[in-house]
């Protein structure tokens, strides 16, 4: 599997324009984690769409400054979906109200299990 390997995260396709990017224990996504992680969104599968699934990790979070880029700098046609998966009840509010504020424009869903969430990404 390719994979896009950084001290704060990890990238991985998994299959054909599938990602998972999975935040490690404890680490704070800064504005240039998120940037580094953007690019290695287009490293993994450069021009062609894609979904993303997102594991956060134990005491992993993203300030407020990484919050605001990946809401406004970071659009991208080519991401179709993204599945937030934990079953950390702070990180599910955090990703609500990120939803909630942000109103991205893709389709954001949380799940807290894995099956569902790639039962969604992978779906028309």
């Amino acid at each position: 599997m390719k994979q896009v390997l950084h001290d704060k995260f990890t990238i991985t396709l998994v299959k054909d324009n599938f990602l998972i990017l999975e935040i490690h224990e404890e680490q704070v996504i800064d504005a240039q984690a998120i940037r580094l992680i953007y690019e290695g969104y287009e490293e993994l599968v450069g021009d062609n769409e894609y979904v993303v699934a997102v594991y956060g990790n134990a005491f992993s979070s993203m300030n407020d400054e990484a919050r605001k880029i990946a809401a406004t700098e970071y659009y991208s046609e080519k991401r179709k979906k993204v599945a937030f998966i934990s079953d950390n009840l702070a990180h599910i509010l955090i990703v609500r109200f990120y939803i909630l504020f942000n109103k991205p424009r893709i389709p954001v869903r949380i799940f807290r299990n894995q099956e569902s969430a790639y039962e969604w990404l992978e779906a028309e």
